[in-house]
């Protein structure tokens, strides 16, 4: 499934003219866009407008100010796509990755995305905590600003609301309990509330494509397709115009002439249509007409019809137009960031920067720098308790250690020593809770993220800690290309 969200608000006739005691929006506009934030309220929002008369000249001057017609200032974009699954029970996908990555190429190559601007999260990089940090104080709410445009894609198993008993729709990221979707995956609930209270633009394109048919286990909760997510129901309370790939009845369809999903390269080929410059409401209307033709003619009795629901107010967007004041990232949020999956891996030759964000760009060339100059970055680098301590007394030094962190509470040396001594006595658990806080005071320091590794490697936490090891690699251009864990 694929939906597109674009926040506004709905035109109402002015009457007095006010925000927060100052005269700037139509009095009828706010009290709609209030309304607008409780489903409940909604019937009531419909009864309301069904009263009034047609929008006034003045009314429509104000929307055309407000909505249509101020620049873009920044854009950004965060695009996810899952193929393959922590959890066995979920169906792994065809084309998911690729979609996500064929977007991204799109953004960066085609719509005058900044490759900075744009984060990459395939398979085991897109997690629940991941993705929630991305939307949150790692990227979108710490750098978006008033003006800005906001793209969001996802490309994974989704999970239609009319399949689960209260009645809300999910996204099911890479470590997801398919049996525990409330607490393990992402409702589309969660990320509006991320959109609403974290982010500050109020130009948010939210792109779904998260309704997949074909074989899957029909005991795996949410994963067996009965239809679609539904486009109204998740524009209700939102303020956002919605694309979903097919109606709620219906499924979607990954395509047998190209490895893609066949809205996902059916969009992708209108947005790219007239030179790019076709509006997001034309370009869908295209795709809308290729996709129904493909799934007719290639799948007998089956149906696909997109549809849009708008919660939108002024002209369409452009999704192509270069931003007004493009903004570089500051050396603090680079440093902050972790790796994404624009970054090649092992076995990989480099890719030209224009695939890459630039902050991945940036460290690659600086990988290149030391490999020359420091050999040793080529070398094996076996991880164990002895490399980072190994003192003849460790159960005293323990005992120093701790005396000597209450005394100096505030210096990230004393910790470290004694995350560093509690390793060396197999303490994993003990360890990884001194280093959180060490990562904390000082979240650049590589050598902190490489013990972390070692502690969750022998909790059995291994995906927590090949995550780890790539942020140590990330941070710092000198540590090794090659780990492993020894005893």
């Amino acid at each position: 499934m694929l939906n597109i969200f674009t926040r506004g608000i709905l035109p109402v006739e002015s009457g007095l003219l006010f925000h927060e005691g100052n005269a700037v929006l139509p009095a009828r506009l706010y009290f709609a866009a209030l309304l607008s934030v409780s489903a409940a309220l909604l019937p009531l929002c419909s009864a309301v407008a069904d009263t009034v008369p047609a929008p006034s000249a003045q009314t429509k001057a104000v929307d055309t100010v407000l909505d249509s017609k101020r620049p873009i200032r920044d854009k950004w974009a965060l695009v996810v796509g899952i193929s393959n699954f922590e959890n066995s029970k979920v169906p792994t996908l065809k084309y998911s990755t690729k979609d996500a990555r064929d977007f991204y190429n799109y953004l960066i190559k085609d719509a005058n995305f900044q490759p900075s601007h744009v984060r990459l999260l395939l398979d085991e990089k897109a997690t629940r905590r991941r993705i929630i940090s991305e939307l949150g104080n790692k990227f979108l709410a710490r750098l978006a600003r008033p003006g800005d445009l906001i793209v969001l894609f996802f490309s994974t198993h989704g999970s239609p609301s009319q399949m689960d008993l209260r009645g809300k729709s999910y996204l099911v990221t890479y470590d997801a309990d398919p049996d525990d979707l409330d607490a393990t995956g992402i409702g589309m609930q969660e990320v509006n509330d991320k959109i609403h209270s974290r982010v500050l633009s109020d130009r948010v394109v939210l792109v779904l494509d998260a309704c997949h048919s074909g074989s899957s286990d029909p005991n795996a909760k949410g994963m067996y397709r009965v239809g679609n997510m539904n486009a109204q129901e998740l524009a209700e309370g939102s303020g956002q115009l919605v694309i979903c790939s097919s109606r709620p009845d219906e499924q979607s369809w990954e395509s047998k002439r190209y490895e893609n999903g066949v809205f996902t390269r059916n969009l992708l080929e209108a947005l790219r249509g007239s030179s790019g410059k076709l509006p997001l409401g034309a370009a869908f209307e295209k795709a809308q007409q290729l996709v129904e033709t493909e799934v007719r003619e290639d799948r007998p009795g089956a149906r696909q019809s997109p549809m849009l629901n708008a919660k939108w107010a002024g002209n369409d967007i452009v999704l192509s137009v270069p931003a007004s004041e493009p903004q570089k990232l500051a050396p603090t949020v680079i440093a902050d960031l972790e790796p994404d999956s624009t970054a090649p891996s092992s076995g990989q030759s480099r890719p030209s920067s224009k695939n890459v964000s630039e902050v991945q760009t940036i460290a690659m060339a600086q990988t290149v720098k030391a490999v020359s100059m420091f050999p040793s970055a080529n070398q094996k680098l076996v991880l164990t308790a002895s490399y980072f301590s190994n003192v003849p007394n460790p159960k005293e030094a323990l005992t120093a250690a701790y005396e000597a962190s209450a005394a100096n509470f505030n210096n990230v040396e004393f910790y470290w020593r004694k995350a560093k001594l509690l390793i060396q006595l197999g303490k994993w658990t003990s360890a990884m809770e001194c280093l959180k806080g060490c990562i904390v005071d000082d979240p650049n320091q590589s050598d902190f993220y490489l013990a972390r590794a070692l502690c969750y490697h022998h909790m059995k936490m291994h995906g927590l800690a090949t995550r780890d090891i790539e942020t140590a690699q990330f941070k710092n251009p000198l540590v090794s290309r090659n780990i492993e864990f020894g005893e």
